[in-house]
């Protein structure tokens, strides 16, 4: 009887190889649909802030969180809320109550569309 235990083990080697190729491939692929998108801000002295952030698109859904006690105070007296977004350019938040927000941070992430 022979010893196919080195064949095999050689096989399998050369199968995981090219499966771990392939999880590369799609790694890199789902990196180029979906790249990541984010950053961090502080609201402007004003009813608006704009954020530059080239990798917005026409429909990107954009995602931020307060980061100080100001941001929280000012998202939950004021309304913030994501007023527009323009292509290659970023987004604009403003504040529904119309008043003036300064010194909130935030940190946000973008989910842009495929």
């Amino acid at each position: 009887m022979a010893d196919n235990t080195m064949g095999g083990l050689s096989d399998l080697n050369s199968t995981n190889k090219g499966g771990v190729t392939n999880l590369a491939a799609i790694n890199q692929t789902l990196q180029a649909i979906f790249p990541r998108v984010n950053g961090t801000f502080t609201l402007a002295a004003a009813t608006t802030t704009n954020v530059t952030q080239p990798n917005i698109v026409a429909l990107s859904e954009v995602f931020w969180s307060p980061t100080n006690a100001t941001a929280a105070l000012i998202v939950r007296t004021n309304g913030l809320f994501h007023a527009s977004s323009t292509a290659g350019s970023g987004f604009t938040l403003s504040t529904q109550s119309g008043s003036a927000t300064a010194g909130g941070t935030f940190s946000y992430f973008v989910i842009n569309p495929v």
